[in-house]
């Protein structure tokens, strides 16, 4: 009976750490609505989660380098032709360069 309860508690454990920003737990919809999400969600969380995304701003060169980056250094399947243009296309629209806060205002009043 201890096993069991040990057994079970190992389990909702891996459960609950499994959360909202494990690749598992998501889906587009988390992403914004456009041209290109569904297939941004999935290239993207076959590796990791949107986190990573959501909390970047780059231009859409860097965006498109970092596919590069991505597969030469972490084993990424290549992106190529229409489906990386779009991918890129996507990710420099929503997840661009952020503009700077105008001088003196507090950014965390948005």
């Amino acid at each position: 009976m201890r096993r069991l309860a040990i057994l079970l508690t190992c389990l909702a454990g891996a459960a609950f750490a499994q959360g909202a920003d494990a690749p598992g737990g998501e889906e587009p919809s988390v992403l914004p609505a456009g041209q290109g999400q569904e297939e941004v969600f999935y290239a993207c969380t076959a590796c990791h989660s949107t986190a990573i995304i959501r909390r970047s701003s780059f231009r859409r060169d860097q965006w498109d380098g970092l596919m590069d980056w991505m597969t030469e250094k972490h084993g990424m399947n290549p992106l190529e032709g229409a489906e990386r243009t779009l991918i890129v296309d996507y990710l420099a629209q929503h997840f661009g360069p952020r503009a700077a806060p105008a001088r003196g205002r507090n950014p965390f009043l948005n």
